[in-house]
């Protein structure tokens, strides 16, 4: 009789732990933070094997495993035209998806763009929200489609709650205006667009050459193109820290008033800073103790360059101002995260979709309320009685991996006059009405803890993965694989 496998999970995810800071901004990196989430209770229903390269390595990661005494699960955490499918074991996606539907046509003549047909080969889905849930079901997929908060990290939740007369300081550089006029060594350029970065030129070659180029060419030829891309890319990264931003750096950052705090990465389109500068400036430009915190998420390669983009465009508004704005464009240790949630007062996002928003939900876990659009993502856990919710509506939108952006789909359109007046709203609360404030601070740990704190995500979550153990092997597992 054959012993009895302990199961296990082979996770595919797009970059390892240590290459974390090298590789934020890249494509499907936030992924990278999902994992990292779920991965104390992954690790709870079964040992956990990590990869990269999945399309190379997965079959003979699950053969390894099988000869521990191991009956493993493969988890994508991955978005779906980069999920590779094994015919050795039960499949599960987690994709993190912020559009009310899914691409089901084959556009660039790639059939891994279809997220429908990749779909219909899994086990189980994993969602974080319901506009992602529903999405799935819509397309009319044939697996079971799970849903699945990203469970909030717990240290969030002891962070005491903020106090007017607080005064923080943060040991990490950062850029802080107004500045003095002696302090500016470039004049703005006011026409900067976010479309014609450097930046989004190279993602649109990138899936140019993947999507029209690389099938046609043979795979020596295409091999080299690789290695010789990599060689350049280690170069730019070894000049990325002579990269100077023409501006004076503070080498530590105290904050104290009202502050708000925003983590994202502006080469995103769907991130909208160009509304949240010009909403926070003039809502709030008169107010000294006000600070809008806007952290970056880029590697070192493209941190300098959207940093001083950023800056070119906040100068061109031809705005003056006493309030503060602060940009960090380092990377930032769990640690001091979690002590900026500790300094703020409200999280701040103005996108146009949002799959989780997992910022949002730790600054709410850690009772600071949110000042956000209650859509995509948001919408199950944001309402006027945790945060200050900004008006939208839907418009025509492309698919994020789809070179030509075609309008294929929808995101959120922010209504600028709502998100000006809540950022004016809180700011005299968090002034004027301590009890209110406090109450919402309150609310918010509550129902985040319900709706994202580990031990409420963990049955949910051991159901999915069930669900897919449960689940028919298509082929037999004692085929041998060649390691990559």
């Amino acid at each position: 009789m054959e012993p009895t496998r302990q199961r296990a999970l082979v996770v595919s995810s797009v970059f390892t732990e240590t290459e974390m800071a090298a590789k934020l901004g890249r494509e499907a990196y936030s992924y990278r933070f999902v994992f990292r989430a779920f991965e104390p209770l992954l690790r709870r229903w079964g040992p956990t094997i990590e990869i990269t390269r999945p399309e190379s390595r997965l079959d003979y990661a699950l053969w390894r495993a099988r000869r521990q005494n191991l009956e493993p699960i493969h988890l994508s955490f991955l978005p779906l035209h980069m999920t590779y499918i094994t015919h050795g074991a039960p499949n599960i996606a987690v994709p993190a998806w912020e559009f009310p539907d899914i691409p089901n046509t084959d556009f660039q003549n790639n059939p891994r763009n279809n997220w429908l047909r990749i779909a219909d080969q899994l086990s189980v889905i994993m969602t974080h929200c319901h506009i992602t849930r529903n999405a799935f079901l819509r397309a009319g997929v044939k697996p079971p489609v799970h849903l699945v908060p990203v469970p909030i990290p717990p240290e969030y939740f002891q962070v005491p709650p903020w106090e007017r007369s607080q005064r923080v300081v943060l040991d990490c550089p950062c850029y802080v205006f107004p500045q003095p006029e002696s302090a500016r060594e470039i004049q703005p350029n006011p026409w900067l667009a976010a479309s014609t970065t450097s930046a989004s030129l190279k993602e649109k070659a990138r899936q140019a050459y993947k999507g029209y180029v690389k099938p046609r060419l043979p795979s020596g030829v295409h091999k080299s193109v690789t290695l010789a891309v990599r060689a350049v890319r280690a170069m730019r990264t070894a000049r990325a820290e002579e990269v100077r931003v023409p501006y004076p750096v503070s080498p530590t950052l105290e904050l104290s008033g009202v502050v708000y705090s925003t983590i994202f990465n502006p080469y995103d389109p769907r991130k909208n800073f160009q509304d949240m500068l010009s909403a926070y400036l003039l809502a709030l430009g008169d107010c000294e103790d006000a600070t809008l915190v806007i952290k970056l998420v880029l590697c070192p390669e493209l941190a300098a360059e959207a940093l001083k983009n950023m800056i070119h465009y906040y100068l061109g508004l031809g705005l003056r101002h006493r309030c503060k704005l602060v940009f960090i464009n380092a990377f930032l240790p769990d640690e001091l995260m979690v002590e900026l949630a500790r300094a703020s007062t409200y999280y701040l996002n103005t996108s146009r979709a949002e799959g989780s928003c997992l910022p949002l939900q730790n600054y709410l876990a850690g009772g600071r309320p949110g000042v956000a659009p209650a859509h995509t993502g948001m919408a199950d856990y944001l309402d006027d009685d945790i945060g200050f919710t900004i008006a939208c509506h839907p418009e025509p939108a492309g698919w994020p991996h789809d070179p030509e952006h075609r309008f294929t789909t929808t995101w959120q359109r922010l209504v600028w006059w709502s998100l000006h007046n809540q950022l004016r709203n809180s700011y005299e609360v968090a002034r004027k009405d301590r009890a209110l404030y406090q109450a919402m601070g309150l609310r918010g740990r509550q129902r985040l803890a319900a709706f994202a704190g580990a031990e409420s995500v963990w049955p949910p979550l051991a159901a999915a993965l069930d669900a897919a153990k449960a689940s028919v092997l298509r082929t037999p597992a004692s085929t041998e694989p060649v390691a990559a």
